[in-house]
């Protein structure tokens, strides 16, 4: 049986921890498992690392050389994907180890979604019908904004930022002792 290597990390650290459960959500067998539970360590690991990853090329963005721009874009985008299902199934595993289903995170989803969809399809509806607006930043500006004040909008991006505090506040809870449904 074949030990995985870890990076270098100083043992019995609260990082060598973070970095152990980190590495476990991208391990084969966790992955994309979406049953059981996940402790708010794990939890908290896996987000903050994974976030860490997604952000860290953004900083060489800056630097005025255009193969380091698309090199950083190309890392983000790796990033982005690679880490997608391993931190929803720890997202999902966490919300069952506080007793709730992991279906909450697809209310989040659309609900963050279905705005952003619209805002894209208006513009790109204006640019199709008005190609001269690509030349015309301000104007697309004008039309960006007068998309997003509509009230629709405007309350399912509340339902959105609402429902994101509670799941935020359930990550923060304590897990259930003992036995629930979502245990396998």
């Amino acid at each position: 049986m074949r030990r995985e290597m870890l990076p270098p990390v100083p043992r019995g650290t609260i990082l060598s921890d973070a970095w152990r459960f980190f590495v476990n959500c991208l391990a084969k067998q966790n992955y994309s498992r979406m049953r059981g539970r996940a402790g708010r360590m794990e939890f908290w690991s896996a987000t903050i690392i994974g976030a860490f990853f997604t952000i860290l090329p953004l900083f060489f963005i800056i630097i005025p050389c255009s193969l380091i721009r698309w090199i950083s874009l190309t890392a983000i985008l790796v990033a982005v994907f690679y880490l997608a299902m391993p931190l929803l199934s720890v997202n999902v595993r966490r919300l069952h180890d506080v007793g709730f289903s992991g279906w909450w995170l697809v209310f989040l989803y659309v609900t963050y979604c279905v705005p952003f969809s619209y805002v894209i399809f208006t513009l790109s509806v204006h640019i199709g019908l008005e190609p001269q607006l690509i030349e015309n930043p301000d104007e697309l500006y004008h039309i960006l904004l007068d998309s997003c004040r509509e009230f629709w909008l405007v309350c399912v991006h509340a339902i959105a930022e609402i429902l994101s505090l509670i799941l935020f506040v359930l990550t923060l809870l304590p897990g259930n002792k003992g036995f629930n449904k979502y245990d396998c």
